[in-house]
Order: C-alpha cells, then structure tokens, then sequence
C-alpha cells in the first residue's frame, strides 16, 4: 500500500551469483582459480572419452602412448592447483595450454588407428589462450602450429617418411584451430572492451549516485520519489524524520488515512486523497502548499512542492515531492500579526478619542484661524485613524461579512465623489461609468473599501495631468469593477508579488508614493471573503488595470 509522506524503506542491491560472478570478473580472480576454470573443459571431456572407451573398447585404454597423454592432461590439473602462482611471473600460466597439445597429440596417437577426431580437442587449449593475456597474433600462431604439430609428428619425431597426401591431409584441423583462436580473440577483445567500458560507467555512476545522496541527505528539505503506483524509491533522512512526526503516538508504523496530516488551520484532517504524495501520484503539479504534520507543540508546518517524472516518450513513471519545513517563518506572520493588532487596538481608541473632542471643539469655536490648524490636526487623525483601522483589519485572520441586497451603482458613484478632490489635486481626472443597476447581495461597507482602495491607488499612481476610469457593470455570473490608470504601471514579477501585506512595488517607493502596502492586500482578502476574485493588468509605462469580481 503506497504510504502518503513515504514510509521508511531501504533499497539494496540483489547480490550477484556465483554464475555472473564468474561471468562478469574472470579475469579478477586469482590465477589458480582462472587456471582450473580454463583446464577444466578439455579434463571433463577427456574424462568422458575414457569412460566411454571403458565401455566399448576397454583395450585402448591400456595403449602406453594413450595412458601417457591421459595422464599428462590429469596431471595438468593437479599443477594448476597445487603452483604456487604468486610467485611466478605471469605469463607462466600459458605452460599448461602449451603443454595440453603434448598430452592431446599421444592420446590421438596411441588411439589413431581406434578412435578419431581426437584432435579436435585441441579446441581447448586453443580457447584457454585466445582468453588468456597472450597476445593475439601469438596465439593464433600457436593455434595454428600446434594442431599442425600433432597431426605431423610421426613425420617429425616417428622417422616416418612423409608423403604428400601425408602431409596435406590433416591440415584442415591446424586451419579450423587457426580460425576459431581468430574469432575467439577478437570476441575476447570486444569483451574486454567493453567490459573496460562497462566498468568506467559503472564506476560514474556510482560516483554520481553517491554524488546525489550525499546532496539530497544534506539538504535541510524533505524528498521523496515514488514511481507510477506510488511506492517509494527514495526517501531522504531528513524526510524520515518528517514522517516519524506523522505517526500517531505509540505506533511504528500506520496506515495512509491514520497519519497526522492537517490543514492550514492545523485542526482539520486532510483526507487521503488530498495528501501531498497521493496528490503527486494522481499525477497534479503544485507549489507551496501549506500542510501541518503532527500534534500537540510538535506540529511542524511543512511547505510542499511535486513535480512529475516524464520519460523520453512523454509516459509519466513517478514524481518527486518536496517537503520544506516553514514552521519558523509561520510563527513569525503569527507574531507579527498578534504585534500588529495589539499596537493597532491600543492606538485606535485614543484616536477615536481625539476625533471625537476635536469635532466638539470645532462646534464651539469661533476662531477661523485656530479652526482653520483644528482642522488639519482633524483630516490628519482621521488619516491615521484609517491606516490604524487597515492595520487591524489586515491582522484578522478571519473577515466577518455582514452582506444585503443592495445596488453596487450607488456605492460607485458614492466612492467616485469621494476621491475627485485628491485626484483634483494631482490633475487627475476620474471617469465613470456604471450601469443604472447593479444588483446583488454584499456587505456593503466591505465592498466600498474595496472599491476606495483600488480608485485610491488608481489615482495615486496615474499620470498628472492623467485619467482614471472607472467601470461598473453586471455580468453573467455575478458584478464587475474595473478601474484603470495611464500610470507607471507594474512589472510581471512585481504583479506575483502585488496583494502581499506590506508589499510595496519599486517604482512606488522610488516615487515617494505614500502608504504602507495594505490596501490591495486588504482588497483581495474583502473578494475572497465574496468568493470573487481581484486581478490585475499592466503593462510598464503604460498603465495597469484592477478587476474586482463578485457573485451576486
């Protein structure tokens, strides 16, 4: 069963048998060893001919030239065995195949008038040096010659006279061996060629996996691969320790559905099919999504991140998911928005205070001068008051709506009035155009600080002497604000930035624009309470355009 925030498995390798050991590294054995493996197929099939000969011509067996070579070939074996290898030089093990084509050609010999083709068990020896470190050329002239040897010794050392029918005759063996020890060396050198070859890509690519384990151990984020059913194939250490904050208390190891995933609230479980790994498997990509592990004050907020697995042909065969643990940087927001709405509730009551006794002042006072300083003092609380008020609505983790059927028209036209005095001042100019109704059900008061934040914005930003437009109408699904500026406008990557609190643009800064980075932070939070939207188009020295979206 795949397990969702992987479970703990260790992958091996499947250890060689001695078949593929002996296959793949030969020529890495001690010379004893490779000395019995070479002169054991020309002493089995010797072994067998005797056998053989006992059965059907037990007389053969006791020709002295024929026991002399039979004894020459087991003898071979026990030297083999019993050389003391480490002490002589290496090209001493081709003795033994040299000395095999002594004992095959008294074996062929004594049973030459009884038993024929045994000469074709030069074949062995022929194979034993085309392997061997001989080199080529060597062996393929001794392939040739030792065959040769065999078939023309009663000519050479028998004083028999040779014929030409004598001599020719047996010369298609010395060709065949001669053939077959050239094919057998090339094949060995293509083998041992790529065999070099095979090992430097091992050797690389062991060097490149422990190149990737020691990166993906060494990096402070929770990795794990799982193929296309969703078991895993790798699992960092970092991720282990991830998973074991997962396990409910006094369990080893659990089910998916009984690991403690939560969601953003850190209280409501994610179901299965909703956990990052399983979201990964089902074949979704996704960034930064926010997921809390554990319970108690051992929960850690992990940010995760999956990315699908697609071979040459497009086929998708796993995914990598990433686990980033942003407990710190969660506490931090939280500190900073308790911070936020404590200074701000502490400030906006003796604000209110403020406003409340200049406006009594204000009443009574006769002096145009001194009223005239009053009023400053009163437009400058009020702004303050505002900025307080966005402080302490932008720390809220929830917005409260309070929504009715109402004519978003009216609420236009209303904001639009509002702002012609500060764009008056700019040299600015706002123009409206709204639909007669535009009906539907919102809080009213939310809404038209919306729609303040974004005409405010619209005309800080817009050019002087510049415009400002401003479009109210009624859609298929719901209401639609747009207000657009011919100001500076916004970068892409500043736009992926644009409704962060606190964020302020850099042109915005360089430009001395006042604020503070909360308006459209506050904007977006007043439509997604809505279940609507707010985005944004601009283009650099252009311009930009704000689009706010409610249902109805």
């Amino acid at each position: 069963m795949p397990a969702d925030l992987s479970a703990d498995r260790t992958a091996t390798l499947e250890p060689l048998s001695w078949r593929g050991t002996v296959e793949r590294e030969f020529f890495g054995l001690p010379r004893v060893h490779r000395a019995l493996l070479s002169q054991a197929p020309l002493t089995i099939t010797t072994l067998v001919v005797v056998i053989f000969l006992a059965l059907i011509d037990p007389a053969l067996i006791t020709n002295l030239l024929f026991v002399l070579g039979l004894s020459g070939v087991f003898l071979l074996v026990g030297v083999a065995a019993l050389l003391r290898w480490k002490v002589l030089p290496d090209w001493f093990i081709w003795v033994i195949p040299l000395a095999d084509f002594i004992a095959i050609g008294a074996m062929v010999h004594g049973a030459n008038q009884s038993l024929s083709g045994l000469s074709l068990l030069s074949v062995f020896p022929v194979l034993w040096l085309a392997w061997s470190d001989m080199p080529p050329k060597f062996t393929r002239i001794i392939a040739f010659v030792g065959p040769l040897t065999i078939a023309w010794a009663p000519f050479l050392f028998g004083g028999v006279e040779p014929s030409r029918a004598g001599l020719i005759k047996p010369l298609l063996i010395p060709i065949i061996m001669l053939g077959l020890a050239t094919a057998a060396t090339v094949v060995t050198k293509s083998l041992q060629v790529q065999a070099e070859r095979l090992s430097a890509a091992t050797g690389e690519a062991q060097l490149r996996a422990s190149q990737l384990d020691s990166i993906i151990n060494v990096a402070e984020v929770g990795v794990v691969v799982v193929d296309g059913g969703g078991h895993d194939l790798l699992m960092n250490k970092y991720q282990q320790a991830i998973h074991s904050l997962a396990l409910p208390a006094a369990k080893a190891d659990s089910a998916e559905a009984e690991l403690l995933v939560f969601g953003p609230d850190r209280l409501t479980r994610v179901p299965s099919e909703e956990r990052p790994v399983r979201r990964a498997v089902n074949g979704e990509e996704y960034s930064g999504e926010l997921y809390w592990i554990g319970s108690g004050t051992g929960q850690r907020a992990m940010s995760t991140s999956a990315r699908q697995i697609v071979d040459e042909c497009g086929a998708r065969r796993g995914a990598v998911v990433v686990f980033h643990d942003v407990s710190e940087v969660m506490e931090a927001v939280a500190a900073q928005e308790d911070f936020v709405a404590s200074v701000s509730h502490e400030l906006r009551t003796p604000l209110t205070s403020i406003l409340g006794y200049l406006e009594l002042v204000l009443d009574d006072l006769d002096d145009d001068v001194a009223a005239s300083y009053l009023k400053i003092v009163s437009r400058n609380a009020e702004r303050l008051l505002r900025l307080v008020n966005d402080l302490l609505g932008s720390a809220r983790e929830a917005m409260t709506l309070t929504p009715q059927m109402g004519d978003l028209q009216a609420i236009l036209v209303s904001a639009v009035d509002a702002a012609r005095h500060r764009a008056e001042q700019r040299n600015v100019r706002i123009h409206l155009d709204v639909e007669s109704e535009m009906l539907g059900s919102f809080d009213r008061g939310r809404i038209g600080q919306a729609i303040d934040n974004l005409i405010s914005n619209a005309v800080k930003f817009a050019s002087s002497p510049g415009i400002v437009e401003v479009v109210g109408k009624s859609t298929a699904t719901g209401l639609s604000v747009s207000v657009r500026d011919d100001g500076i406008g916004i970068s892409p990557e500043e736009q992926m930035s644009l409704f962060t609190r606190f964020y302020r643009t850099e042109s915005a800064r360089q430009a001395a624009v006042p604020g503070v980075g909360l308006g459209l932070a506050i904007t977006k939070t007043i439509a997604d309470a809505h279940g609507g939207t707010v985005t944004v188009a601009s283009t650099v020295g252009e311009g930009s355009t704000f689009r706010l979206s409610i249902p109805r």
